[in-house]
């Protein structure tokens, strides 16, 4: 038979295994029916299927990163109409991210998982889908609603505590300088190039007579790395080095050399600390403070045993015993909201982004029809056709193309399947 002692403390184990199977995470993958899938998938280019398939099979907590990545690949696929709903499905679930509503409260909760939460991403991927759908608009020649989205991108990444770096995604004043450039108002597009400027001395300005933007993603994405005791800061490295520095734009015999327009490192880097941050390094201070309180309630609990166990007076014995009762109820208690208690950062990421993005403008009729890849040295390593998109006005045009393929990545976005 056992001890006292061992008993109750057996009792105390199984409790506690109890309470932490209660904490465990489920996959939440989706099942969808093949016909509605098949539905869904009919007005997608068959290169974009695994990516469109995991927007309705990966929940709605990853939703907005499936379509963000799922829209890219649309993008450079030419199906303008359908990378256009992509990006406005998850632009509208981005700009709720702050509305004062229960679930932005749920976002605070200390015993919420951040990877079990909506995605909505970090500023330099929300001012990317910004940037993109931008784009759709100037391919239409939609040139007011391209300068409005272009700015909503800057306003994503004014959310920066480090004061130096906010509002500096220079490339999105171009841009909008250019939406104005097309759309004829040369007061307006002065004001951005002279903005774009300011945030990035000696950023490339198009000239007032150009009428072609060309644009090329280059290389690959920042990664994000759990930092601390617990993972619960948010860490970037920098994207794996990839040959393709630069790229040469082809038009009626002539090269274009694309400048650099943005390095998506530095802007996530560059972020300073974000305010989930804040909460998560609360919730790693939560944690430890339970587990310190767990241990030293179990060791109170362990002393009044050893009390009630050898005592030879029924008052303190039975004092004892109740004093190792709260104890223990306490020490319980602690050891499952230490458990509970989940700081990890979220690092799901945006795959198919660039490294870096390049652009140059060029005269009216200069149509590319090439994008000549160049290592370092100035070695030619490969080319491709642009997609060009003609304003339907006539007033401006837009090539756009990668080195590295958008529908080139799996179904699942990286670190987005939930622990069991």
């Amino acid at each position: 038979m056992l001890p006292a002692r061992h008993i109750w403390f057996a009792g105390i184990a199984a409790s506690a295994l109890l309470l932490g199977a209660c904490g465990t995470l489920e996959d939440d993958t989706v099942f969808v029916p093949p016909e509605a899938m098949a539905e869904w998938l009919a007005d997608k280019p068959p290169a974009t299927h695994h990516l469109y398939s995991s927007v309705l099979t990966g929940g709605q907590r990853n939703r907005v990163l499936n379509q963000m990545r799922a829209g890219l690949a649309a993008f450079e696929a030419g199906a303008d109409d359908v990378a256009a709903a992509s990006f406005d499905d998850a632009l509208n679930y981005i700009e709720a991210i702050y509305a004062d509503n229960p679930t932005a409260e749920k976002a605070r909760s200390t015993f919420l998982p951040e990877r079990t939460k909506e995605f909505k991403g970090e500023s330099y991927e929300r001012a990317m889908a910004f940037l993109y759908r931008g784009l759709l608009f100037l391919a239409e020649g939609d040139y007011g609603n391209a300068r409005a989205v272009f700015q909503g991108g800057q306003l994503q990444d004014a959310f920066a505590e480090d004061q130096r770096y906010q509002s500096d995604f220079a490339i999105l004043d171009v841009l909008s300088g250019w939406a104005s450039q097309c759309e004829g108002n040369s007061v307006l597009a002065r004001d951005f190039y002279q903005r774009a400027t300011q945030a990035r001395p000696g950023i490339y300005i198009p000239r007032p007579s150009d009428r072609v933007f060309a644009i090329a993603d280059m290389g690959l994405p920042p990664l994000k790395v759990g930092g601390g005791e617990y993972g619960e800061y948010l860490v970037y490295t920098e994207p794996e080095l990839v040959p393709e520095q630069k790229a040469i734009f082809v038009a009626n015999g002539r090269g274009y050399e694309a400048t650099f327009g943005e390095d998506l490192y530095w802007q996530a880097s560059t972020r300073g600390g974000r305010q989930v941050d804040k909460i998560l390094a609360g919730k790693a201070e939560f944690k430890d403070t339970a587990t310190t309180v767990a241990a030293g309630s179990l060791m109170i609990a362990d002393a009044a045993l050893d009390v009630a166990v050898y005592s030879s007076y029924d008052d303190t014995s039975d004092t004892a015993l109740a004093v190792a009762g709260v104890a223990a109820v306490v020490g319980i208690a602690s050891m499952f909201m230490a458990e509970a208690a989940k700081p990890e950062a979220d690092t799901r990421y945006w795959d198919n982004l660039p490294a870096h993005i390049d652009y140059i403008s060029m005269p009216e009729g200069a149509l590319p029809t090439e994008i000549v890849f160049l290592d370092q040295g100035g070695g030619v390593l490969g080319s491709l056709m642009p997609r060009v998109r003609i304003d339907p006005k006539g007033g401006c045009a837009l090539a756009y193309g990668r080195s590295r393929h958008a529908n080139d990545i799996p179904a699942t976005p990286p670190n987005s399947l939930l622990r069991r």
